[in-house]
């Protein structure tokens, strides 16, 4: 069945125009594919629509920090953002954010998807002779079903049941019927967009090859091992929301199982190789990474850190990166939050080097933050001393995830000691002792919750873990009823429902906006 969106049509029928550095390796924007006998001519051709369809994604989960609001402060771990916008978050769990429309707003992903699987049909029609090797065509394929399944998986996360399209987008006849109406289409439930999420990253897994630290690419683009740990994601995601269906946990314990024994990526141990280690996981690239959004004033794609609240590091980051403390934007680690509260009180976290590591002045009450994304390199054309452009890139799959959800796979299945043996090894490279708790579903899923809570400080996770295990301790807004009502997921932008009347809110927002 023919599945179009009509909210995409403004943003998947734009013909982007003029030339891109050679330099920008992700950050170049899409080029027309109104001619595609022209243009799908050559790899090098590919390979810039490829480029395009990653830099809709980065744009999509960067713009307004989008990523921050979403994933990192509804989870309400250790940042108290102490800005008035995050406050309808995590003052009252309202995700009507003033002034963040996009926030609400799904057509970046749809932007994305639809770029990736247009590649995916024209590439996949170019004769092999037009790529170096037969591998290189079937990478690029294969890195565009990458980009697809993620974005599919995002929204997934986001707004549960969403539209599946199908269709590559490119000409507005495809978006308005013979008789001239509009095409509208209704959301699919949200186990058939995970469905779809899931073919597009096997079809990945299949056409893609394992790299290693060090190569090009490593980390920024999508390797075997990448598609591997997204599967991992969805197949466990799924599980959750289908009463822990035991095909996808075993699907999930296989992923994670294979991407730590055949990624090549190795877990930072803290203890023996303390900043150095940490900075080299944050700026990037490092032999953790198995996908992340690259940052780097060397390749063209950084830019200007800035302490305003449409601004990840604003949101972040304070005095002494920026010149002056602000009091108004800039987090403190609360020690009211979740996060504050089972690291002190946990005597096997005495000694843990994340403490430190992770977090300017931890003991602070007044002025702790999380640092990963402190790391910056100086605009040379400005006196400023504080011109600098970001060198933080923004972690979205690493090594450390695939060994705890390993463990909550093996904790759904009752098997809590190879679960806890999983939660040790990550402990272990943090100088923390030995989990000393009991072993049952409820302490292990605690346990495992916890450790990705500090792990992935920052990195926009905390909220998704939350709905995936179920877990909202320490979230004083979130009850039952609003959890029956998927009060969880994000509203709809109002303007998608206004064009598309098939369009539903999730029931905890309807009327809300």
């Amino acid at each position: 069945m023919k599945t179009i969106n009509i909210k995409i049509m403004a943003a998947s029928l734009l013909v982007f125009l003029g030339t891109v550095s050679c330099s920008d390796l992700l950050d170049q924007e899409p080029v027309s594919i109104t001619h595609p006998n022209v243009f799908w001519v050559n790899q090098s051709n590919a390979e810039q629509a490829l480029a395009g369809s990653y830099a809709l994604f980065k744009e999509t989960i960067t713009y307004q920090a989008n990523f921050i609001y979403w994933g990192e402060l509804p989870g309400m771990t250790f940042m108290n953002s102490r800005n008035w916008i995050s406050d309808y978050i995590e003052g009252s769990g309202n995700y009507v954010l003033a002034y963040r429309d996009r926030s609400r707003d799904w057509k970046g992903f749809y932007r994305a998807a639809n770029w990736a699987n247009t590649i995916e049909g024209y590439v996949d029609g170019m004769d092999v002779d037009l790529f170096d090797t037969p591998a290189e065509k079937n990478r690029i394929i294969g890195e565009a079903a990458f980009v697809r399944a993620l974005s599919y998986f995002y929204m997934a996360r986001l707004w549960g049941d969403v539209p599946i399209i199908t269709e590559s987008i490119e000409s507005s006849d495809q978006l308005i019927t013979e008789d001239g109406f509009v095409v509208s289409v209704p959301q699919s439930d949200e186990l058939l967009v995970l469905e779809h999420a899931l073919e597009a990253a096997n079809k990945a897994i299949s056409l893609l090859q394992y790299s290693n630290p060090g190569a090009p690419a490593w980390a920024i683009t999508a390797n075997k091992a990448s598609a591997e740990a997204l599967k991992a994601h969805i197949t466990l995601w799924y599980a959750s929301r289908d009463n822990n269906n035991a095909d996808m946990i075993a699907q999930a314990i296989e992923a994670t199982t294979s991407v730590i024994n055949n990624s090549n990526a190795e877990l930072i141990d803290y203890v023996a190789e303390g900043v150095a280690g940490f900075d080299a996981m944050c700026i990037g690239q490092s032999k953790t990474g198995l996908f992340e959004i690259n940052n780097s004033q060397a390749m063209g794609e950084s830019f200007r850190m800035n302490e305003g609240d449409g601004s990840y590091t604003g949101l972040t980051l304070n005095y002494p990166i920026w010149k002056n403390e602000n009091t108004n934007k800039s987090p403190i680690i609360d020690p009211d939050f979740y996060g504050k509260q089972f690291m002190d009180s946990d005597v096997t976290r005495d000694n843990d080097v994340r403490k430190d590591l992770f977090f300017y002045d931890y003991e602070s009450t007044e002025n702790s933050f999380p640092l990963k994304y402190s790391h910056q390199s100086p605009d040379s054309n400005s006196e400023d001393a504080y011109a600098q452009f970001s060198e933080s890139n923004i972690l979205i799959f690493r090594l450390a995830d695939m060994y705890l959800l390993r463990a909550e796979a093996n904790a759904r299945k009752g098997l809590f000691g190879l679960a806890i043996d999983d939660v040790n090894e990550i402990r272990s490279k943090a100088g923390s002792l030995d989990y000393a708790g009991t072993l049952d579903e409820e302490n292990v899923m605690k346990a495992i919750f916890d450790e990705r809570a500090i792990e992935f400080v920052a990195e926009g996770q905390s909220a998704f873990d939350r709905i995936r295990m179920n877990y909202f301790e320490g979230v004083p807004w979130a009850n039952e009823v609003r959890n029956q009502k998927q009060g969880y997921f994000w509203p709809i932008a109002p303007d998608i429902i206004s064009i598309n009347p098939l369009i539903v809110q999730p029931e905890y927002w309807r009327g809300a906006l």
